[in-house]
């Protein structure tokens, strides 16, 4: 997985306590708002907002202005997961942590800086404080700015998926840690519900070498699409290697447990605690 293009993950790092956000009480009003303009400019985004619209619509998702939920990452085979409970401001897309697996502590992404109360090696928590989040928005996320959507004509059948509206999504120069990453998003022709989505990594702290720009293609198929307040969200996400333009074998299943939208959001759980670790992964390259 991957952390994540969004114009909110720029890099800094201080070990200042961060002032609170205020809260604006036209802010998610104005942001489903705008988000809805964009997408509605193109025949792309259109089908974007139409699966928005299916899954609960934007003024429900900013509404809530939090998102809390469970999220337990399992690898096939013999490869460790990764499990934590997890607190997202949609608003400005930071986040605090509790992680049972594959080490046990707190991390938090407070939009400038990450940290941990362990090793930042043994869990990347500048790049997990969002994945997570990312894949189960899908697609509210992608009425943000920066977002770039282009149709493309990829069969669904190749990815074993019923007819589908194909859709890349990339982003702008400049958007977060990862702007080189892109999904393929297939979204269903009969109710414009999002199906799956095909990803690269390109986070440069796990590039291997100058000339890698991002990892091998992965597609992740979703499923248990359920309520949780306003919007529904799938449950269920089947990882799969993707080869040669066909799905491959399933690599990891990664289930939503817990969710709960519109959930308080604790700003001192962003403070930097005594003896945490800043994840510095990103300032040297």
């Amino acid at each position: 997985m991957r952390l994540i293009a969004l114009a909110a993950l720029l890099v800094a790092s201080t070990a200042a306590a961060q002032p609170r956000r205020p809260v604006d009480p036209a802010e998610p009003a104005r942001r489903a708002a705008e988000g809805a303009a964009r997408l509605a400019a193109t025949p792309e985004g259109r089908v974007v907002q139409r699966a928005i619209d299916a899954q609960g619509g934007l003024a429900a998702w900013f509404g809530g202005r939090t998102l809390a939920f469970e999220y337990a990452y399992r690898p096939t085979g013999d490869r460790p997961g990764r499990v934590s409970y997890q607190v997202i401001d949609l608003l400005a897309s930071r986040a605090y942590h509790e992680m049972s697996e594959p080490v046990q502590g707190r991390f938090a992404w407070d939009g400038e800086r990450a940290w941990s109360t362990f090793d930042p090696k043994a869990a990347a928590p500048r790049f997990w404080a969002l994945t997570p989040y990312y894949f189960l928005a899908l697609p509210f996320v992608l009425a943000d700015p920066g977002v770039q959507l282009t149709r493309v004509d990829d069969d669904p059948a190749a990815a074993g998926l019923p007819p589908a509206d194909v859709i890349k999504v990339t982003y702008a120069t400049g958007t977060g840690d990862a702007p080189d990453d892109y999904y393929v998003c297939y979204f269903s022709k009969e109710d414009g519900h999002l199906l799956a989505t095909r990803y690269v990594v390109s986070y440069k702290a796990f590039m291997k070498g100058k000339d890698q720009k991002h990892g091998p293609e992965k597609l992740v198929v979703y499923s248990d699409v359920q309520p949780v307040g306003p919007v529904k969200l799938a449950l269920r996400h089947e990882t799969y290697a993707f080869d040669e333009g066909k799905r491959g074998p399933l690599v990891t299943v990664s289930t939503v447990t817990r969710a709960a939208h519109g959930v308080p959001f604790d700003e001192t759980r962003l403070d930097l605690p005594a003896g945490a670790h800043l994840d510095t992964s990103l300032d040297d390259l």
